[in-house]
């Protein structure tokens, strides 16, 4: 391994490192705070309070456009690699056309 790919990793682990220890002091802190009373009887969602609904139909939406864009975006980056290749082909089947091994 290269200096610079040994570098890349230890930073990697101090950042994960610092990340996890973020999260279990987040977890320790919200377990310590008093819990909320939990409702005896079913109440429908159209019966809650605004504050209290969670909108689900922009959070789909927004799912399916990141995974859509996400996917376009990848087509579009194998179309011009493929399209690079391609043209290397032609230009090596071109090479050895000249020089006479068909």
């Amino acid at each position: 391994m290269t200096r610079t790919m040994l570098r890349v990793i230890a930073v990697t682990v101090v950042i994960v490192s610092g990340f996890g220890q973020s999260v279990v002091d987040q977890t320790v802190a919200l377990s310590a705070q008093e819990q909320p009373k939990q409702q005896e009887v079913f109440t429908p969602i159209d019966q809650l309070p605004p504050q209290e609904q969670l909108p689900a139909a922009p959070l789909l939406v927004g799912a399916y456009v990141f995974v859509l864009l996400t996917l376009f975006g990848y087509m579009f980056m194998m179309s011009r690699r493929m399209t690079v290749i391609q043209r290397e082909v032609d230009r090596l089947d071109n090479d050895m056309k000249r020089s006479g091994r068909s």
